[in-house]
């Protein structure tokens, strides 16, 4: 018996909704013992149930690629930003197993982020305690006017998504184009505050946020920021608003801090969702790139500034102006994640 028309078999009946050991029964009913093991049959269901429908076999024999989970941690945590698919190529293993192990570290995604699935009781009274000093110090002196955020981003040059479809049973899916996993990207940074955006760059193809290179954006943007907004630099005073990424907390970036005389606001770990560029200025950028593909840099480039012109006046304030409602919400949860 032609085994890819056993696959036929193993679709249609799966999408009748029966279970892999009926379905083997009925194919050993009609085909014989050997047409079908139910092991065979869970396997095929499995992949079925990912929304893999491909229904030629896989190569047999290939070797088993083990994913170092300590190794894995590192690498998230040096990029928070990485999807699952990069992060499958990078190791060697499909998409599921690289989930799989994301979970056995204890990652989840939000807010485009890789943080911890279930924050350690340490982590929660971290936020509390930072959440509480914040709307403190805010009930006593504002300061949010003062707030200069930053934050990095990978664009995509394709920007489309797959999308799930429903099918009558005897209806073959729609095929489309698998995302590349090494599709072209470049890095955004960022800067912004209530007023609008003070510097962005974007980073040569290939080129990413090291410690040196955050070092030269921080002085690019204080240039800038004392051009537009003199009064801040000299007399308010500028707080810096960073998340915890490496080359934010390096120490040639404290060390250039320190000599800037840059005073930065506390900010917990894991935590994009006190972050306004995460939980404001990206989930709009995402939104808007949405559907996009990009042919050039020069494409990309041009689409953040119709971002950025499209952005209603209150746009900038309204992300930086949530802070207190955000830290009273972690507060209220305990340091939990509430969103």
């Amino acid at each position: 018996m032609d085994m890819s028309k056993i696959r036929v078999i193993f679709e249609y009946e799966f999408r009748r909704g029966l279970s892999a050991a009926e379905v083997t029964q009925n194919i050993i009913k009609v085909f014989g013992k050997g047409a079908a093991s139910e092991r065979t049959v869970c396997r095929w269901f499995k992949k079925f149930r990912s929304g893999d429908f491909n229904l030629e076999n896989e190569p047999r024999g290939r070797p088993e690629v083990k994913v170092d989970n300590e190794e894995l941690k590192a690498v998230v945590e040096a990029d928070t930003s990485q999807t699952s698919r990069e992060l499958s190529v990078r190791f060697g293993v499909s998409k599921q197993t690289m989930l799989d192990h994301l979970s056995q570290i204890g990652k989840v995604k939000k807010l485009d982020r890789w943080v911890p699935h279930d924050l350690s009781e340490g982590q929660k009274r971290n936020r509390f305690d930072v959440c509480l000093s914040l709307l403190s110090r805010h009930k006593l002196e504002p300061f949010l006017h003062r707030i200069i955020t930053c934050d990095e981003k990978w664009v995509l040059f394709n920007n489309r998504k797959r999308s799930s479809r429903w099918l009558d049973w005897n209806e073959p899916p729609k095929h489309s184009a698998k995302p590349d996993a090494h599709q072209k990207k470049l890095m955004l940074s960022v800067w912004w505050s209530i007023s609008g955006i003070i510097h962005y760059r974007f980073m040569k193809p290939g080129e990413s946020i090291t410690a040196d290179v955050y070092c030269n954006e921080l002085e690019e943007m204080m240039r800038k920021l004392a051009i537009k907004h003199p009064r801040l630099v000299t007399r308010d005073k500028p707080i810096l608003l960073q998340d915890n990424a490496r080359p934010h907390v390096a120490q040639a970036t404290l060390l250039k801090l320190q000599e800037m005389e840059l005073e930065t606001l506390c900010h917990p770990a894991y935590s994009p969702d006190l972050a306004p560029t995460d939980y404001h200025f990206f989930q709009a950028y995402d939104q808007f790139l949405q559907g996009q593909i990009f042919n050039s840099q020069h494409d990309v480039e041009n689409a953040f500034l119709r971002f950025i012109a499209t952005r209603p006046p209150r746009f900038y304030a309204d992300g930086i102006y949530k802070l207190p409602s955000r830290w009273q919400r972690c507060v209220d949860s305990m340091g939990a994640y509430f969103d």
